[in-house]
C-alpha cells in the first residue's frame, strides 16, 4: 500500500514538473533592441563578420543563445568567438557559463553559447567568425552578398544596422538591400552602410548585397555559385515572366474553366438529346381506361421508371395475389407477458406455379423456398440477398419485349462508371497541372474545376441516359396514359359501376406509385376486398370468390375476379371493415400496413452489413538583381 502511494506521488511529481516547465517554455519573451553587423572584406577572399546581438529579455530565464549560419553558399567557417562585454566565452563542450560549442545540424553551423541564469535584464552579445569562399566572382564585379538578420527567430528586431568595408584596392561598384526597407550610405568608396527603417519580424530577413571591382580580391567561384546564379537566373526569367505573361495565363485559365463550367451542361444535355432521349410520341388520347398489352405490373413499372424498384417487386406480389398464387393473412400476435401484441403477415402458397415468368418464380422461390407458407418476420434481413437477381431479370424482361437495347441499369452503370473514371483523371490531370504550372499561373485549377463539373453532371445524367427503343418508348406512352387514368380514375370512370376493377388494377396502381389514392377512392365507393387479404380479426370463416369455405380453388377463376355477395363471396371493403373493424380507415390502414411492412422487411439489412531598396547605380555583374539569393541566413534563438 504504502509503496503504491509513493508511486502515485511520484508520478504526480514528474507531471507538476513538466507542467511548470511548459509554463515557463511558452511565457519565455524578449525582443532584439538591436542587430548590428559588421562585414569586412579580406584581400585573400576571406570576410569576417562581427554581429552585436542586444537583447531584452521580458520574462522567464534564460541560460544559453544560439545563432544558425546557413552553410550552402559558403565554404566553410572559422575563428568563432563569443563574447558578452569584456567576458569572452571558452569554446567547451561543457555546457557551463561562459562557453560555447559548435555542432552541424542540416546545413546549419550550429553556434551555441551558455551564460548564467537570467530574466528581465538587457544583454549585448558578439558572434564574430570568418567565412571562407562566401564572395561571388563575376567578370565585370566581385560581390558579398549576405543575409545579416536571420528570418528564422520567435521574435522581432527592432533596430538594425550592415556596415561593409572592402580593401582599399578595390572600388564599391553597387550595392542594395532587401528584405525590409532600408537606407544606404556610401561613406567612401570602400564602405557603405546600411539602416533599416522598419522593425523586423519574425520571418523576414534583411540582406544586403555589395559590388566591386574585379580582380582584386583573391579567389575563384565556389561550386555553389553555378548553383546560385542558376537559381538566380531563374528568378529573374520569372520575375520576367510574372510581369509581362502571367495575367494573360491568368486570364486565359480563368476563362477555360468558366468555358468548361459554362459549356460542361450544354455538352451534357447534347449527350443526352443524342443517346438518352426517348423518341416523342403522339398518341390519339390523354388516358387509356384498360392496359395497353398483357405486360405485368412489375414489368409496366421498370418500362415507365426505367428502374426494377421495390414497388414494382410489391406490385408482381399483389398480382401474384390477385392471380391466386398467393394469399396473405393479416396475425397479431401477443407481446411479452401478454402486453401489446406485434403484427405479422403470413404469405401462403395456393395457387400453381406453372407459366410464371423468370422474375416471378425467382419471387416465390426467394419468398417460400421449398414450403407452402411463411411468416413476412422470417424474411427479415434475409430477402435482400434475392433483390438483385430480381431486378436483374425484371430488366431482362424489358429488354426481351423489344423496349430498350440493353438493361438500363448496365447504361446507368456504364455513365457512372465514366464519370468516376475522369473525376479520378481530372483529379491526377490536376494536381499534374498545379505541379506543372502553378509557376507560371495563379489558377492552375480552374480548368479542373470546370472538367470535374461535367464528370459530377455526367454521374448525375446517368439516370437519364436508358434510352428506349421506338416501340419502347410507344409502349411507355401508352402505359403513362393509363397511369393517369388510375390516378384520375374518378374523372373519367364512374366508381359506383366500376367497382370490379379495384381488384384488378390495384397491381398496376402500387407499381406507378399511386396506390394510396386509388384504394381510398375506391373504399369510399364500397369496392370489393381484395379476395386475396385477410385482415386481423375477421370474424368470420376466410372464403375466397369462387371457394367453399374448406375447399380448394373452384375452376374458372384463375384472374381471381371477385364474385358478388350474393355468391358467397368476400364483402365489400366499405361493409367489411364496418363489420370487423367499424370504420373504413382501418380497413386501407391494414391494407397499407401490409404492403409498407412487406417493402420494408424485403429490403432489410443485418447493421453489420519583400521589398527592394533600389541604392546605387548600374547593373549587377551577376546574379539576380532581386533579394533571397545572399550567402549567410539560418537562424537565431535564446532558451
Amino acid at each position: 500500500m504504502r509503496r503504491n502511494v509513493l508511486r502515485w506521488m511520484g508520478l504526480v511529481a514528474v507531471l507538476l514538473l513538466l507542467a511548470t516547465g511548459l509554463t515557463q517554455a511558452q511565457s519565455k519573451t524578449l525582443y532584439w533592441d538591436r542587430w548590428d553587423v559588421d562585414i569586412t572584406v579580406f584581400m585573400d577572399g576571406t570576410f569576417r563578420v562581427v554581429e552585436r546581438q542586444t537583447i531584452e529579455f521580458t520574462s522567464g530565464v534564460f541560460t544559453f543563445g544560439i545563432r544558425g549560419i546557413d552553410t550552402r553558399r559558403l565554404e566553410r567557417i572559422s575563428d568563432i568567438k563569443v563574447m558578452e562585454g569584456d567576458q569572452v566565452f571558452r569554446e567547451d563542450a561543457s555546457r557551463q557559463p561562459w562557453t560555447f560549442t559548435t555542432y552541424m545540424e542540416g546545413n546549419e553551423l550550429k553556434i551555441k553559447w551558455f551564460f548564467p541564469p537570467t530574466s528581465d535584464s538587457r544583454h549585448t552579445y558578439t558572434i564574430a567568425y570568418t567565412v571562407h569562399g562566401g564572395l561571388r566572382y563575376y567578370p565585370e564585379g566581385d560581390q558579398i552578398w549576405w543575409k545579416a538578420v536571420v528570418a528564422d527567430r520567435a521574435f522581432p528586431v527592432y533596430n538594425s544596422r550592415v556596415l561593409v568595408q572592402i580593401p582599399e584596392q578595390a572600388e564599391i561598384q553597387n550595392w542594395d538591400a532587401y528584405g525590409v526597407s532600408a537606407t544606404a550610405q556610401k561613406l567612401d568608396e570602400h564602405t557603405v552602410v546600411f539602416e533599416a527603417t522598419e522593425k523586423i519580424p519574425p520571418g523576414r530577413e534583411f540582406e544586403v548585397r555589395i559590388q566591386f571591382t574585379p580582380g582584386v580580391v583573391a579567389g575563384e567561384p565556389q561550386p555553389w555559385q553555378a548553383e546560385a546564379d542558376a537559381e538566380a537566373a531563374a528568378l529573374e526569367r520569372q520575375a520576367e515572366w510574372d510581369r509581362r505573361w502571367r495575367p494573360v495565363a491568368n486570364i486565359f485559365m480563368i476563362s477555360l474553366g468558366l468555358l468548361l463550367l459554362l459549356g460542361g451542361p450544354v455538352l451534357l444535355y447534347l449527350l443526352w438529346y443524342l443517346r438518352g432521349r426517348d423518341a416523342p410520341v403522339k398518341l390519339p388520347a390523354d388516358y387509356l381506361i384498360d392496359p395497353p398489352s398483357d405486360l405485368p405490373p412489375g414489368v409496366a413499372g421498370t418500362l415507365l421508371d426505367e428502374r426494377a424498384d421495390m414497388e414494382d417487386i410489391i406490385a408482381t406480389i399483389v398480382d401474384l395475389a390477385r392471380r391466386g398464387v398467393i394469399i396473405i393473412e393479416e396475425v397479431h400476435e401477443p407481446g411479452m407477458l401478454g402486453i401489446g401484441s406485434r403484427t405479422d403477415f403470413i404469405y401462403r402458397l395456393v395457387g400453381s406455379t406453372e407459366g410464371l415468368r423468370p422474375f416471378e418464380e425467382t419471387l416465390i422461390n426467394a419468398i417460400f423456398g421449398r414450403r407452402k407458407e411463411r411468416r413476412l418476420s422470417e424474411l427479415k434481413n434475409r430477402f435482400y440477398r434475392k433483390i438483385p437477381g430480381i431486378q436483374r431479370q425484371l430488366y431482362e424482361e424489358v429488354v426481351k419485349a423489344g423496349y430498350f437495347k440493353a438493361s438500363p441499369e448496365r447504361t446507368r452503370g456504364i455513365y457512372v462508371g465514366l464519370g468516376i473514371a475522369g473525376l479520378i483523371l481530372t483529379g491526377v490531370l490536376g494536381v499534374c497541372s498545379l505541379a506543372a504550372l502553378s509557376t507560371y499561373t495563379d489558377f492552375a485549377y480552374c480548368p479542373s474545376v470546370g472538367l470535374g463539373a461535367i464528370f459530377i453532371g455526367l454521374i448525375v445524367l446517368a439516370r437519364a441516359m436508358p434510352r428506349k427503343t421506338p416501340e419502347g418508348s410507344e409502349a411507355a406512352a401508352r402505359w403513362r396514359a393509363f397511369r393517369r387514368y388510375l390516378e384520375n380514375i374518378e374523372k373519367y370512370t364512374n366508381l359506383e359501376e366500376a367497382k370490379e376493377i379495384f381488384e384488378r388494377y390495384l397491381p398496376y396502381a402500387i407499381a406507378f406509385g399511386v396506390e394510396k389514392e386509388y384504394v381510398r377512392k375506391f373504399a369510399a365507393v364500397g369496392a370489393p376486398a381484395p379476395s386475396w387479404y385477410m385482415p386481423y380479426p375477421t370474424g368470420r370463416p376466410y372464403i375466397r370468390p369462387g371457394h367453399a369455405s374448406g375447399g380448394g380453388r373452384a375452376p374458372g377463376h384463375a384472374s381471381g375476379a371477385p364474385a358478388s355477395e350474393g355468391e358467397g363471396g368476400m364483402p365489400s371493403l366499405e361493409g367489411m371493415t364496418t363489420q370487423t373493424f367499424g370504420g373504413l380507415e382501418a380497413m386501407t390502414d391494414g391494407l397499407f400496413t401490409m404492403l409498407n411492412s412487406a417493402s420494408s422487411t424485403f429490403s432489410s439489412r443485418p447493421s453489420s452489413s519583400g521589398s527592394r531598396g533600389g541604392f546605387g547605380g548600374g547593373g549587377w555583374s551577376g546574379g539576380s538583381s532581386s533579394g533571397g539569393g545572399g550567402s549567410g541566413g539560418g537562424s537565431a534563438g535564446f532558451g
